[in-house]
């Protein structure tokens, strides 16, 4: 039996007193601004839940980060560390883009199938070549998917500004041709109840991925294969698992996730890719997944959290006059917390002491 302090650090008691401790860190830096902590935070609040308008906003970047949090959690369990969520994202939004404004013209039962498709096989098949390099390389995924950002980026810059998905007569931010209207993902919320929203179906589509990731990771055979490659590859391997197909399978499956993402972004948000759309999803999806502990419902309420924070930062700024800068603080604030519970977890076990051998069998 677990001891309390062991099952303190391992249950939700750490990703819930790391958020209290960022947002109470947080008001600190508020007071030294000059302002008022409980109007800072109770514009926060009413800026992310305030209205139903405002609800729909927060679901709204709370969908990305799901999946490109459930990205980041399929490598976690892999015993990976995908930094590449965010090129994944990228890449599955241009390849939806592309496909949606290529084949405008086709219907929505033939055209939004292949966005679909065409945005998560191109974010799959661009987290497959991290899992290539690392598993039959040895070359870090970390370094990798790194760089791997970087490529997208300018790849991005160079087909929207003057490459061949620069849409003719754009005018502002660079952009492609938009996606046909078989393609656009519908609002799901009527105008006459909730005036201006842009709440779309991707909300089902990522709920419907959140299920997909329960029952890979803890349904299915490979799941349990990619699980016991993170818990120990040598392991693994002695109970005949073969790790390095199990790592590009997990990069190519989280690549997928992420690529789905940015599918819904262009197909549910913009309707077109536009250049540097992405606000940094990919790299918030780590925190994201981190604080959810890799969990399905974690990596769900983490993600509601973080888009709070996005969209009622806005609002907090505008209305209370605080930085919204001091959303990003509160994030990084909870990532220090929740790697310091490795450290929690080491002087805990030290304190306990090594198991007998009847607890072990």
């Amino acid at each position: 039996m677990r001891q309390p302090t062991a099952q303190w650090t391992t249950g939700p008691a750490v990703p819930a007193v790391s958020v209290l401790f960022a947002l109470a860190i947080g008001a600190i830096f508020v007071l030294l601004s000059g302002h008022d902590p409980i109007s800072a935070y109770g514009n926060l609040f009413r800026g992310a839940f305030g209205s139903p308008y405002d609800i729909s906003e927060t679901l709204i970047q709370t969908i990305p980060l799901i999946l490109a949090g459930l990205s980041v959690a399929v490598a976690f369990r892999t015993g990976l560390f995908n930094i590449g969520a965010e090129s994944q994202l990228l890449i599955g939004a241009v390849g939806a883009g592309a496909a949606g404004a290529r084949f405008a013209d086709l219907p929505g039962p033939l055209l939004f199938p292949l966005v679909l498709v065409a945005g998560v096989g191109a974010g799959a098949a661009w987290g497959a070549i991290a899992g290539y390099l690392k598993a039959v390389r040895g070359v870090n995924e970390v370094i990798t998917t790194i760089m791997q950002n970087y490529i997208v980026v300018f790849v991005m810059h160079w087909l929207l500004q003057n490459g061949p998905m620069t849409a003719p007569n754009a005018l502002g931010t660079p952009a492609s041709a938009p996606v046909g209207a078989g393609a656009i993902l519908p609002i799901i919320i009527p105008n006459e109840i909730v005036p201006l929203t842009r709440l779309h179906a991707g909300i089902f589509l990522a709920i419907a991925a959140v299920v997909v990731f329960w029952l890979l990771l803890w349904r299915t055979p490979l799941g349990y294969e990619l699980r016991a490659v993170g818990l120990g590859a040598r392991a693994a391997a002695q109970a005949g698992i073969d790790p390095r197909t199990r790592m590009i399978v997990a990069m190519a499956i989280a690549g997928g996730f992420a690529g789905l993402a940015g599918m819904i972004q262009v197909t549910g948000v913009f309707h077109r890719v536009y250049d540097g759309f992405s606000s940094g999803y990919g790299f918030d999806a780590i925190a994201v997944a981190l604080l959810g502990k890799n969990s399905p419902i974690g990596i769900v309420l983490a993600a509601l959290l973080f888009g709070a924070f996005a969209r009622g930062g806005s609002i907090m700024q505008a209305n209370a006059g605080v930085s919204a800068q001091l959303v990003s603080v509160i994030e990084a604030i909870v990532l220090f917390v929740i790697a310091a519970e490795l450290v929690v977890r080491l002087l805990t076990a030290r304190r306990r002491g090594p198991k007998p051998v009847e607890a072990i069998a």
